[in-house]
């Protein structure tokens, strides 16, 4: 038989396990509110993705400045591919490979150019008195020659102007950094150059008539040249 107090207590244990499951069930949440909070996540997540949340800053691009005119790539001039040869003038180029600095660049290739017309006067010189001394029967002098052409290299190298000045970033010519000058000197300074040489070297009176020859022949070479060129100007 179970006595009052044991029924008593059996009562009371029952009443106070309650609390602790009714407890437990509620910290578990239902299966409905776990379903609408995942919902409602997985809609936030996707507004956010589409750009539908709070828009951010802008977000800034830096682009550099263009750089100054003067360094800007320009066509290659047309003296860079056919030396040009203007009326009363004789002219030619010079180019030098790539230097750390560009002003570097600019005075050699200023030198080149003027070495380059120089060398061209010469040959043209030594040619037309090879051509006098041996069509007069004599024989060559190379040392007058070789005086008279160096007497007329070093007034060429002196007076020689540069006309312009080209630097071809892109290699759209030879390699890319090249510099480029154009070299010019006019045919009389030339002649006077020549002249003054040729009494120098030939300071007889009878000799005079060769010296007058060689200065007729350079004069009608140079003028030769400058028809050649205007043929090419106009097409002919």
């Amino acid at each position: 038989m179970v006595d009052a107090y044991t029924r008593g207590r059996s009562k009371t244990l029952a009443t106070e396990s309650w609390p602790m499951g009714d407890r437990r069930s509620r910290a578990r949440p239902p299966a409905a509110f776990v379903v609408w909070a995942l919902t409602f996540a997985a809609i936030a997540v996707s507004v956010s993705a589409c750009g539908g949340g709070r828009a951010g800053p802008p977000k800034v691009v830096m682009v550099p400045p263009p750089p100054p005119a003067s360094e800007r790539p320009t066509p290659a001039p047309a003296w860079v591919q056919a030396v040009p040869q203007p009326k009363g003038q004789l002219c030619a180029t010079g180019a030098v490979d790539p230097t750390y600095y560009r002003q570097d660049g600019r005075t050699m290739a200023a030198e080149a150019a003027r070495n380059e017309l120089a060398r061209s006067i010469q040959v043209t010189i030594t040619s037309i008195m090879v051509d006098v001394e041996t069509s007069r029967g004599g024989s060559v002098n190379q040392y007058i020659v070789s005086e008279v052409t160096s007497f007329v290299e070093n007034g060429v190298v002196q007076g020689a102007e540069i006309v312009s000045y080209w630097y071809d970033p892109l290699g759209t010519v030879s390699r890319r950094g090249m510099t480029y000058a154009l070299a010019c000197i006019r045919t009389d300074v030339s002649l006077e150059n020549l002249t003054a040489s040729l009494k120098e070297a030939y300071p007889d009176q009878e000799d005079q008539q060769k010296v007058q020859a060689i200065r007729d022949r350079a004069q009608n070479m140079f003028d030769e040249l400058e028809q050649l060129e205007e043929k090419k100007a106009g097409g002919v």
